[in-house]
């Protein structure tokens, strides 16, 4: 399962309290009520942003949240240390370290590729 997603090169990736419950095995509810009660203190990190997914068969969209890497470093600090969490905290930054390399690589090609095809004007 992928921990870490962006839009595009110019978004900033992010996880969602989805990936983070399944990853730790906790109850979504349980999760997503220590993520309102820490609503303001997430803040601090970034706009909380979020969208609606709708799901086939279902009734009413689903609200997913979506946490930028402060967010998320901030927000897994909250769930204890057990070592499922443990294990999660630990590949969720090695996640948003890689997802970083390959967005500032992705930006650096596309300059390159930039700057070639201005010489060729």
């Amino acid at each position: 399962m992928e921990l870490v997603y962006y839009k595009g090169l110019k978004d900033e990736p992010y996880t969602t309290l989805n990936i983070i419950a399944e990853s730790v095995d906790q109850n979504y509810r349980a999760v997503r009520n220590k993520f309102y009660k820490h609503r303001e203190d997430l803040k601090r990190f970034g706009i909380l942003a979020h969208e609606y997914v709708s799901i086939i068969g279902a009734g009413q969209p689903e609200k997913i949240w979506k946490l930028n890497e402060a967010q998320a470093t901030f927000f897994i600090t909250l769930l204890g240390n057990s070592p499922k969490v443990v294990q999660f905290k630990s590949d969720l930054v090695l996640a948003f370290m890689q997802m970083r390399k390959e967005l500032d690589q992705a930006k650096l090609n596309r300059e390159l590729n930039k700057r070639a095809n201005i010489g060729l004007a």
